[in-house]
């Protein structure tokens, strides 16, 4: 594991995450460093070493229903047809026809809910820990488990919709699965590209039908045949990426630690990492001497421009809007537009202080969910 945090490793909330962590109290040490900050939450070694305590005929529980929901924890927000949907801690999901008034809708499990994702404006995926993955074909009304292992007991962090069939889930420790038949059975992907293990936060499919997979410890990887496949990329931060943003036929913005953003006019051109390079990679993740170095962790790297930023704030989601505008949230109310242009990142006076997970942009508004629940706030460009 890197010493990176995830990106929700910045606040502490009461309660578990997972069924397995309430099972017998077993967890309760490994709790107290569950932190979560934004898109995700809890310490994957401390689930790995309990893995043995965890009891694998635990059912899923389904969520509490709660009147303070809308201001609790959210990691991730999605369209519906005319319709918002949120999820976050605890299995909360909640729907708005405005973005203003939210009504939490019956949950399967009661697990934190990481990521949710709509292939139309009825049919919807909703993931997080104990690897659970839930449905909806009503536009998040209702909702119902499709997968759930409390034995894994570790999350997803990203689904794509390759289309209605050919779906593809992205995890911890380097879990990459796909199904071709819409979730009904499901067949891990095995490359030499995930051979460490890397957790995989963010999948992004670009306009020529490419796929970026990007996560911790600088961790890039490209397929050109819809996930069988993938090619890792040398990457020009050392640090993690918590999320990618196509852009344009071939382009792409990734954004993470730190407020560290690079742009990819055209993925194409980015650097392949070899073999040696990758071992050197792993030597030096292993060398006391080279972190104490303080070594910079950008480095200049053929096919990728770094986005400047007066902010050290880590970015941990992102929306391309309707105009064409790339949006990023991260900690500390911070909400920054992508000038392509200048190659920097601009802050926007749109939000308080607490930490944003992921947004939305509603009409002049923008929707944002975070550490203080879910609020919609007016944009100033």
């Amino acid at each position: 594991m890197s010493a990176d945090v995830l990106p929700f490793d910045r606040y502490r909330i009461a309660g578990p995450h997972s069924r397995a962590a309430t099972h017998g109290r077993r967890m309760r040490t490994a709790l107290r460093r569950f932190v979560l900050a934004g898109l995700w939450a809890v310490s994957l070694p401390a689930a790995a070493q309990h893995a043995a305590d965890i009891d694998p005929t635990l059912a899923p529980r389904p969520a509490v229903m709660a009147p303070r929901a809308a201001t609790s924890l959210l990691l991730d927000i999605a369209r519906a047809g005319e319709h918002w949907i949120v999820v976050g801690q605890r299995g909360v999901i909640l729907r708005s026809s405005d973005g203003q008034h939210w009504q939490q809708m019956p949950s399967p499990v009661d697990v934190m809910l990481t990521r949710v994702r709509f292939f139309d404006d009825t049919r919807g995926w909703a993931l997080g820990y104990d690897g659970a993955v839930l449905e909806t074909r009503d536009g998040g009304r209702s909702w119902t488990l499709l997968r759930f292992d409390p034995q894994w007991g570790k999350p997803w962090f990203d689904v794509l919709f390759l289309d209605a069939e050919h779906i593809l889930l992205a995890g911890t420790n380097g879990a990459l699965m796909i199904t071709a038949d819409g979730g009904q059975t499901w067949q891990s992907i095995d490359t030499p590209a995930l051979e460490d293990g890397p957790n995989l936060y963010s999948l992004a499919a670009l306009g020529d039908g490419s796929l970026l997979l990007a996560g911790e410890r600088g961790f890039l990887a490209r397929s050109t045949d819809r996930g069988a496949t993938w090619q890792r990329l040398r990457s020009p931060y050392s640090g993690s990426y918590f999320g990618a943003l196509p852009v344009g036929e071939q382009g792409v913005v990734i954004f993470g630690l730190r407020g560290h953003a690079f742009y990819a006019a055209d993925l194409r051109a980015a650097e392949v990492l070899s073999a040696e390079a990758a071992q050197a990679l792993r030597e030096a993740a292993l060398d006391p001497t080279a972190a104490a170095a303080h070594i910079n962790p950008v480095s200049e790297v053929s096919g990728w421009t770094r986005l400047e930023n007066d902010d050290y704030e880590s970015l941990f989601g992102g929306t391309v809007t309707a105009d064409g505008r790339v949006l990023l949230f991260g900690m500390n109310g911070h909400v920054m537009q992508v000038d392509l242009t200048s190659r920097r990142l601009h802050r926007l006076p749109a939000a308080p202080e607490s930490n944003l997970n992921a947004g939305r942009l509603a009409g002049s508004d923008l929707i944002v969910v975070g550490t203080a629940g879910v609020q919609r706030l007016p944009l100033t460009r």
